[in-house]
């Protein structure tokens, strides 16, 4: 449930559109003759400024780049003004963009409005000609426009960034919640038992050969105390290991709702043997998963309805879609289904849609039978 790669490549060149505005200050400085040292300002100061302007929308949101690529933009337009224009107010579109990636409303808006002000004043100084505004009022409004737009797209990626630190921070604690239960149970039901045992197992290694009857005794009970012992263990093991789909659809909906995601179950649950229960209660575990960290859906929907003799789950969500690697949970269950006779498919259009075909008890592959004991009765 990634991107897709295209989509990703897409976004990742995007920036680079931006730059054919580039063609109108470049195309005003070629219109006009200049000596070297206006050709080296001209173009040094480009090649920085692209620079810049690729680090503030490739790099990791920083306000501190966004200011300062707001800044460069200022002064860039400020020295080529004279020497380009009829293009420079170019600058200053990029420099609305680039502020735009700023933590502070109330800044990203003032700059913004500042730099719609720098294009109005060569008006006053006789650099542009009234008749100039019917170009300069649509740049004005795309300098806003683009503020606006990278503002909220900031806004958003800060927002995404705090909420998958929310994930990730809950997973940690839930996993170290657990594994502090874990340590209760094992010591509360193995520390008091594992003791009685090496106890009595050395007093009947002590009984051996003067009460051997005695010593016999003291065997059976520190047999009886690990087959309960076992029971035990195996009673935890078993809680261990979840409690079934329903108990998961619980969690995921947990899950959904924090992320803002609705879940809605489209058929009541079937009752399902309990190997294929696991397998399907784990798909749903990494489906949810999935949709919380990378898809950014609004709806998912879950299903699970008979197919032959056996069931179908399906689990789709509205997200990005896309069909990228699969990372190694998805790659883990399809191996998980194989292993008991299912299979996963995997569509990756108007969002993302897994779909899981679960074998009945009569279907599941039965275990290979070691050589060694065939024939015996």
């Amino acid at each position: 449930m990634r991107r897709s790669g295209r989509t990703l490549l897409f976004w990742q060149v995007f920036p680079l559109l931006w730059l054919a505005f580039l063609y109108y200050p470049v195309r005003a400085f070629l219109d006009a003759p200049h000596g070297p040292d206006a050709a080296a300002l001209f173009w040094g100061l480009n090649t920085v400024f692209v620079g810049v302007f690729l680090r503030s929308f490739w790099g990791r949101p920083d306000p501190r780049w966004s200011l300062g690529g707001w800044a460069l933009s200022v002064v860039t337009y400020a020295l080529l003004l004279p020497l380009a224009p009829g293009g420079a107010s170019a600058y200053l579109i990029y420099g609305g963009s680039m502020i735009g990636f700023q933590a502070s409303t109330g800044l990203a808006a003032w700059l913004a409005i500042l730099n719609v002000a720098l294009m109005v004043l060569p008006f006053w100084n006789g650099t542009y000609a009234p008749g100039d505004l019917a170009w300069l009022a649509p740049n004005m409004l795309f300098t806003l426009v683009a503020a606006y737009g990278n503002h909220a797209s900031f806004r958003r990626r800060v927002a995404d960034a705090q909420l998958a630190a929310a994930h990730a921070e809950q997973e940690r604690l839930a996993a170290e919640a657990e594994r502090e239960r874990i340590a209760r149970d094992l010591h509360d039901l193995l520390g008091h038992t594992l003791s009685v045992i090496v106890l009595k197992s050395e007093l009947a290694g002590k009984l051996a050969e003067r009460h051997p009857a005695r010593a016999a005794e003291e065997i059976r009970e520190v047999e009886r105390i690990s087959r309960e012992a076992l029971g035990e263990v195996r009673a935890a093991v078993s809680g261990y290991r979840g409690s079934g789909l329903s108990a998961e659809l619980a969690r995921a909906k947990v899950a959904l709702d924090a992320a803002g995601v609705r879940l809605t179950v489209g058929s009541a649950l079937c009752t399902l043997p309990p190997a294929t229960e696991a397998a399907a209660a784990m798909l749903l575990r990494e489906a949810v998963t999935n949709v919380v960290r990378h898809a950014r859906a609004r709806t998912v929907d879950v299903t699970l309805v008979p197919q032959g003799r056996g069931w179908q789950l399906t689990v789709r969500d509205d997200g990005v879609g896309g069909l990228g690697p699969e990372g190694s949970g998805l790659t883990g269950m399809r191996e998980r289904l194989r292993a008991i006779g299912g299979t996963l498919a995997r569509e990756g259009r108007s969002g993302t849609t897994l779909t899981a075909t679960l074998p009945g008890e009569d279907d599941r592959p039965a275990l290979p039978v070691p050589a060694g004991a065939r024939g015996r009765a």
